[in-house]
């Protein structure tokens, strides 16, 4: 009960988790900000979306190469983040409609990639201790898959601290700090229901919400205060089962009526 998997209970999290773990962290950063140009103007990519985009380009990204009309070219690191950065910029300068619908200008941009292009970033950038970083990353997740056993919330925000972490955003928390950090944003979103009047947060209205915020700080590039988070939840709705009225109890309504009329006729005989 301790794996990734089970701290991220739905799959698509934990695939994109997977994902980006097997990542350079700069490729994985520049993944994620790409895919971003998928999502619909009014709603966000799900977790299964963003896991299915990843798995398109994952095959592409290891074997270093990219296929265009039958033919392959060389793609190394340094490729993959020239491209996602050109459809980035393209995308910006209104070149490029979103969202995107395939990978296909991604894959041209890559398969004309020239080490000219790209000078600043090293053809390799995967640091040497990389395979060190990714076992303290496995590490502080499973502390907070510790932290959070049983509850609802807990377990939300340490799904969307493994996810932000897995992304090696600029200023994150080191592994054995998250699951302190994560104690403390419960208590500021808890605190942040009560001053609002909602006594306390439930899964049935809240879980949802909390996953939708965690999802809304994906691009970010440094790693978000719970401030962030807070502004990003969206707006508390009530289900429907709550808002039911409760059939009226028509036996207990004649039998009141019967009382009223009693009392009437007591004090129409007493005139």
């Amino acid at each position: 009960m301790n794996s990734l998997d089970a701290l991220i209970a739905d799959t698509g999290a934990a695939d994109v988790m997977r994902c980006l773990l097997e990542l350079d962290a700069e490729i994985g950063k520049a993944a994620i900000r790409y895919i971003g140009l998928f999502r619909p103007a009014k709603s966000q990519l799900s977790w299964a979306r963003t896991a299915k985009l990843l798995n398109e380009l994952m095959p592409s990204i290891k074997a270093e190469s990219v296929e265009r009309d039958g033919v392959s070219y060389p793609a190394p690191a340094a490729a993959w983040i020239h491209g996602f950065t050109e459809t980035l910029t393209a995308r910006d300068a209104g070149r490029l409609k979103t969202p995107l619908k395939s990978h296909g200008y991604l894959y041209e941009i890559v398969s004309k990639w020239q080490p000219s292009a790209a000078v600043a970033v090293p053809a390799c950038p995967m640091p040497a201790d990389a395979a060190a970083v990714n076992t303290k990353l496995r590490q502080g997740v499973h502390a907070l898959t510790q932290w959070a056993g049983e509850d609802w919330l807990k377990q939300e925000i340490a799904a969307g601290f493994a996810l932000l972490a897995a992304q090696n955003l600029k200023g994150r928390p080191a592994a054995q700090d998250l699951p302190i950090l994560a104690a403390l944003w419960e208590q500021r979103l808890m605190d942040h229901a009560v001053a609002r009047g909602e006594v306390k947060l439930i899964a049935e209205t809240d879980r949802l919400r909390i996953q939708t915020a965690f999802k809304a700080l994906q691009d970010k590039q440094e790693w978000p205060n719970v401030i962030e988070l807070i502004r990003a939840l969206p707006p508390r709705l009530i289900p429907r089962a709550m808002l039911a009225k409760s059939p009226p109890d028509r036996a207990k309504g004649r039998e009141e009526l019967a009382k009223v009329r009693q009392t009437l006729s007591r004090k129409g005989s007493e005139k």
